[in-house]
């Protein structure tokens, strides 16, 4: 539009209708049509539809290749979801983890406890259980006693 305002500006210009006026009458309307020009409504919103299609357009297809059994469309998705009977079952075998572990670890307290009560060493503890072995006098895997 300011192209043909122009245009016909140098016409009238050649024609002498306006005489040395132009000059300040084109600037005028550069500065006007500058304030118009910013604000063009209609096209912002047209190219606001016309990316969002694509964008629309992209994401379909993205889901698309999501629904293929065929496609190679790596995603990371995060961890299974557990059902809370697994979830439940984890935490009971937890529960018994840390049960034996303590267990373990307050025989082990208890024992050399003993060791140190009695003063005997580990090496003749360990002598001591290879003759009972070696002599027929104690099973191995049975607990003395029971």
């Amino acid at each position: 539009m300011l192209a043909i305002f122009t245009r016909l500006c140098t016409v009238f210009a050649k024609k002498s209708y306006i005489g040395s006026h132009i000059d300040h009458f084109k600037q005028g309307v550069n500065e006007t049509s500058m304030k118009y020009q910013k604000v063009q409504k209609p096209v912002d919103e047209r190219e606001k539809l016309r990316k969002f299609r694509e964008l629309d357009d992209a994401f379909a297809e993205a889901l698309r290749q999501l629904d293929d059994p065929e496609s190679n469309f790596d995603i990371p998705t995060g961890p299974p979801v557990r059902s809370l009977a697994a979830l439940e079952q984890e935490d009971v075998e937890t529960q018994q983890k840390e049960h034996q572990q303590e267990q373990e670890r307050m025989f082990r307290q208890r024992f050399e406890a003993l060791l140190s009560e009695y003063g005997v060493d580990h090496l003749d503890l360990a002598e001591l259980i290879e003759t009972l072995l070696g002599c027929g006098l104690w099973q191995q895997d049975v607990v003395p006693g029971s």
